[in-house]
């Protein structure tokens, strides 16, 4: 690797409101005790309705004024007309899952498809209707994401005990999610993939104009809030490293249901900038305990993960984009079905030694 790299991987509730009206020992006895005026009254009741929808989310959401609704109608997947349904269809059909929902929304001055299973964190897809084509992002099958579409962030909702779907643009704060050097004399750099906050919300990472993958940028503008990396790609110059949120261990010891650190800070006036500047850390996942004993002739299983402890993101894979090496793809009985020229990646090659520095073992970990 080029010396530029060193150093790189130092890396409510809801609420519910009752209104009652006590009439009991109430008596008009006077005419100066009676009823306020109208537009007092009505300036109440209006009062009221605001309270009530800003505690039940449904009428919050969609007394947005640019708010769009449609009826959703339950179909069979076998009845879906499509070349290529989403993943989740097929998955569902696998499961023999067949009911699906489907409904047309319009969302500015363009139509969409909509497809939902049971499932809304994963069991989402929406498709223009005139171009046959969606984004297909790592979080675009959640409902709860903003999906970029047209160049505008919308987020959708189901009402009506799941019979209709919202729609509507975003109106929160956005804020600068970019690539930083840290220092260091690099080129090139791009990225591109998704970032992902708790709740299952998800953003697209990147320039979706093309309404697929998103292509790589340096920068692009994101909803402000709480991130960690949900799937991405990161390219300095001839380097492309490949990360997302650490679901292994992490470095104090914690399982894989610790709590997810969402490190990644957007804020409207202060851009985050992922710079791979903390130090990185290596994590066992196997084996687990220090003060485990074998056998002669017990297999050990060495597998390990490296992580940005601060950010508790995962490095998945580090290429090498100047270097072509052949790959083959074998079938489930090891036949090669086909060979491609993929970049060579950088797995390190592990060496195990007894305390005396006698090899006992060595290979290649892969990353992931």
């Amino acid at each position: 690797m080029k010396h530029k790299y060193c150093g790189l991987l130092k890396i409510a509730s809801v609420l519910l409101l009752f209104f009652t009206i006590c009439l009991t020992g109430c008596e008009k006895k006077t005419d100066e005790t009676s009823s306020p005026p109208d537009n007092e009254s009505s300036a109440n009741n209006t009062a009221a309705e605001n309270d009530v929808k800003q505690l039940d989310p449904e009428k919050a959401f969609v007394s947005a004024p640019d708010v769009s609704i449609a009826a959703l109608k339950e179909i069979k997947a076998d009845q879906l007309e499509m070349k290529d349904p989403p993943s989740f269809v097929r998955r569902m059909k696998r499961n023999n899952k067949e009911s699906l929902k489907m409904g047309t929304i319009s969302l500015g001055e363009h139509q969409y498809m909509v497809l939902l299973g049971d499932n809304t964190s994963y069991e989402f897809h929406i498709q223009d209707v005139n171009k046959d084509q969606a984004p297909y992002w790592w979080g675009s099958w959640s409902l709860h994401s903003r999906h970029l579409l047209k160049g505008k962030y919308y987020e959708f909702k189901l009402i009506e005990n799941g019979t209709k779907i919202a729609g509507r643009p975003y109106t929160g704060e956005f804020g600068i999610f970019k690539l930083g050097k840290g220092e260091r004399n690099i080129e090139k750099m791009e990225m591109n993939g998704s970032i992902e906050q708790t709740g299952d919300v998800g953003a697209p990472v990147g320039d979706l104009s093309k309404l697929m993958w998103p292509d790589p940028v340096a920068e692009c503008s994101v909803p402000v809030g709480d991130y960690t990396a949900n799937l991405m790609s990161v390219v300095y110059d001839d380097l492309k490293i490949d990360i997302s949120h650490n679901y292994y261990t992490n470095v104090k010891g914690q399982s894989a249901t610790k709590n997810v650190v969402y490190g990644m800070q957007v804020r409207k006036d202060k851009p985050y900038i992922l710079d791979f500047s903390n130090e990185p850390a290596i994590i066992f996942e196997s084996p687990k305990n220090d003060g485990d004993t074998y056998s002669l002739g017990n297999e050990i299983k060495f597998s390990a993960v490296l992580i940005d402890p601060k950010l508790d993101i995962m490095i998945r894979g580090l290429d090498d984009t100047s270097q072509k090496v052949e790959k083959e793809y074998k079938d489930n009985d090891g036949n090669v079905i086909h060979t491609a020229k993929i970049s060579k990646s950088l797995d390190p090659k592990v060496v195990v030694t007894r305390s005396n520095g006698e090899v006992v073992g060595e290979g290649v970990m892969p990353f992931g």
